[in-house]
């Protein structure tokens, strides 16, 4: 999965680690829901070893030091190759999927390492991807209310639910817009929160 593999990519951009490290920062971040396995990992990083995008480097933490009983960590760093696949993942379009919010944070979360213009770029797109769920929201919402096959009772839970999926997509498009002015003012993040407009 082009996810995980742009995780483990920016992860060592700055350092090398240990896939065990790796594996926990990955599902601090997915959530409590959703764990990936080190069966998940492992072969992900294995593959990556045999493409040349990292390469295992020697473990110089003292033996008593070591995990478990005395067993060697396998630590990894990014290759040259490595760097050039990170920044082509960063540059290419998330497909729209369950999985986009997370994708998107993926790169967010490495903004420091990319041009000023590929931050723009990447915002535009998020923003573009909360307008079509935002369209496909109010599409659903008018065709609940007028469908009359839909039991009024059950009508009513159902636009409450649609009528707050659509409040929260267009707090996070006034989000990504107030980023995006953000960036065009002064080349800085929003650090925070801020105030939605009345």
């Amino acid at each position: 999965m082009r996810l995980n593999e742009l995780f483990i990519l920016g992860e060592l951009m700055n350092n090398p680690m240990h896939g065990y490290l790796l594996q926990q920062i990955l599902n601090a971040i997915i959530g409590p829901t959703r764990k990936i396995s080190w069966g998940v990992l492992y072969p992900l990083i294995h593959s990556m070893v045999a493409d040349g995008l990292i390469e295992q480097v020697p473990d110089e933490q003292p033996e008593g030091a070591r995990r478990g009983r005395g067993k060697q960590i396998k630590m990894y760093r990014l290759t040259e190759e490595g760097r050039i696949r990170f920044f082509r993942l960063m540059e290419e379009p998330i497909p729209y999927s369950p999985d986009y919010e997370l994708h998107f944070y993926m790169k967010l979360k490495n903004f420091e390492l990319i041009s000023e213009e590929l931050r723009f770029l990447i915002l535009h797109q998020y923003k573009d991807y909360l307008r079509y769920e935002i369209r496909h929201e109010e599409e659903r919402l008018a065709y609940a209310s007028k469908d009359e096959r839909i039991p009024d009772g059950e009508r009513r839970y159902i636009l409450t639910f649609f009528r707050h999926r659509l409040d929260k997509l267009r707090f996070d498009e006034e989000w990504v817009l107030q980023l995006i002015a953000s960036h065009r003012m002064n080349g800085e993040r929003l650090e925070g929160g801020f105030e939605p407009k009345k």
